[in-house]
């Protein structure tokens, strides 16, 4: 097993963050107000953001090597095992930060770490693996883990209809933001634990 950290080099500006495809998903103008209005650390968040932090870190003094995640493919095809987190990575026209990706010669395992399971997190994940698609693998297997204590709170394997979903949600996510259009959510239970729903209802 060889362990791995990647480079940082940022998201280019014609690219799609998955953070953001996810929060387009749930609702495009809870989307625009996150982007516009930006929204305020919580508690939820803070701890997130520290779980997330002492696992790199963990991770990081194991880690054999600082590679690209498309150099790491590459070893893995050679027959190693190799496992990364916080790996950056940019394909498809989507930016991301992965939480933990496992690479095996024929097979990659896509892992993000949330709190609960949720449908954005589903997408995000979803997104993670059609940014890792044109890298050349066929299989790619998806879950999200509960960070505290990473059990397995959902998997799938990234198939065709979850790739035209993804390119589907790309299109729509680019004609809204052309057309500067962007409605509520149809769900009215999105709005209950929406930090914007008192703007968005004003």
């Amino acid at each position: 097993m060889i362990y791995f950290v990647s480079p940082k080099n940022g998201k280019p500006p014609n690219a799609i963050t998955v953070t953001d495809l996810a929060d387009f998903y749930i609702c495009p103008r809870r989307f625009l107000y996150r982007k516009v209005l930006g929204q305020k650390l919580t508690y939820a968040m803070i701890n997130g953001a520290r779980a997330h932090a002492k696992k790199y870190n963990e991770h990081k003094e194991r880690a054999d090597r600082k590679i690209p995640l498309a150099i790491a493919i590459d070893i893995a095809r050679t027959g190693e095992t190799l496992l990364g987190r916080e790996i950056e990575i940019l394909g498809n026209g989507l930016y991301g930060i992965i939480d933990e990706i496992q690479l095996y010669p024929e097979e990659a395992v896509i892992i993000d770490f949330k709190a609960s399971l949720s449908e954005r997190g589903k997408i995000q994940a979803l997104a993670y693996a059609a940014a890792l698609a044109p890298y050349g693998y066929e299989h790619i297997t998806v879950r999200i883990a509960r960070t505290r204590d990473e059990e397995v709170l959902w998997e799938k394997k990234f198939d065709e209809s979850d790739k035209e979903f993804i390119e589907s949600l790309k299109r729509r996510f680019f004609s809204m933001v052309r057309a500067g259009t962007f409605p509520r959510s149809e769900d009215p239970s999105v709005c209950e634990d929406c930090p914007f729903r008192r703007i968005c209802k004003g």
